[in-house]
């Protein structure tokens, strides 16, 4: 009964909220109380994905307030609580309605581009913000946080990279101190992929590769001899040849965490990141050689039956 409560008082402080008679049937259902903060973003929609699909009641926290485009038409979305909050702007009572009673949060909330101070609002004030809320409301025993790989927060203040990408790292950091400042240390699960790659196209801003070509950069950048190269070669050349990882394999161990299946706290390679999310081994690479392979068969066997 309390959580139906939560979620009807989630319409009437949002109007503008989308709840569905399938919201209020999971909120009844009993599942864990997630906020998925940036859920209509490109990982974190993947995140309400799969918490609904393990028994979720799940509330999206997001700029527009609505589900991706990608997923127009899939059951799933039906069963989550879309609101629309800025974060950084607006009254906090509304941020504090926004992110509710959970008992776990997700936050994919992040910025990328050229702009220090949008950097810095982006993953810094945006989050410092969300997680004060959490923790104004006490309910919330696990945060999930989609940061930045370690090696490359390390090459924050060297030559390596521009002086305006520190206001990344910097906000990066305020994020995951105000996380654990909300949950304490040992709630909190820090995922540091390197590049994210995933969907069906690639882009420019902000920066997508397709899963096809990715999976194939994936699988042969975890070759063992390549790693080794990378684990002796200095700087952005280290980063170059470290494996992207799938948005799927980030949602899933975002996921994983909200639920309290993880017991690693810190997800800061590829690998790890795909071993706490059960993904399977990419073979992007594989698959195309496969294809070559066959299409070249089929030339073949086309150009016999030709001379024949």
């Amino acid at each position: 009964m309390m959580e139906h409560l939560l979620v009807v008082a989630s319409l009437s402080l949002f109007p503008g909220a989308r709840l569905t008679r399938s919201s209020v049937r999971m909120s009844e259902a009993g599942g864990c109380r997630v906020t998925v903060l940036g859920g209509s973003g490109f990982v974190g929609s993947r995140v309400c994905k799969l918490l609904v699909q393990e028994g979720a009641a799940v509330t999206s926290v997001s700029k527009s307030g609505k589900p991706p485009a990608w997923a127009t038409g899939e059951d799933w979305v039906e069963r989550v609580v879309w609101v629309a909050n800025d974060l950084t702007k607006g009254a906090r009572a509304d941020l504090e309605a926004a992110v509710g009673k959970p008992e776990a949060v997700v936050s994919c909330v992040g910025a990328v581009g050229f702009d220090g101070a949008n950097l810095l609002n982006g993953n810094g004030k945006a989050n410092t913000e969300a997680a004060k809320a959490v923790k104004k409301a006490g309910t919330a025993k696990r945060y999930a946080f989609v940061s930045v790989s370690s090696e490359l927060a390390d090459l924050d203040g060297t030559f390596w990279l521009p002086s305006w990408l520190s206001c990344y790292f910097v906000g990066k950091r305020q994020a995951e101190a105000a996380m654990v400042d909300a949950v304490g240390a040992d709630g909190v699960t820090v995922i540091r992929p390197t590049f994210i790659y995933g969907g069906p196209s690639f882009g420019l801003s902000p920066p997508r590769v397709a899963a096809g070509y990715g999976s194939a950069v994936e699988e042969v950048l975890s070759n063992g001899i390549i790693s080794k190269i990378a684990d002796v070669v200095p700087g952005t050349i280290k980063i170059a040849l470290r494996p992207p990882v799938s948005a799927d394999a980030v949602a899933g161990a975002c996921a994983c965490a909200a639920l309290g299946k993880l017991d690693e706290r810190l997800l800061d390679t590829t690998a790890k990141i795909n071993k706490a999310a059960g993904a399977p081994a990419a073979k992007g690479f594989t698959d195309f050689v496969a294809t070559v392979s066959a299409k070249v068969s089929e030339l073949a066997n086309k150009v016999k039956q030709a001379a024949a």
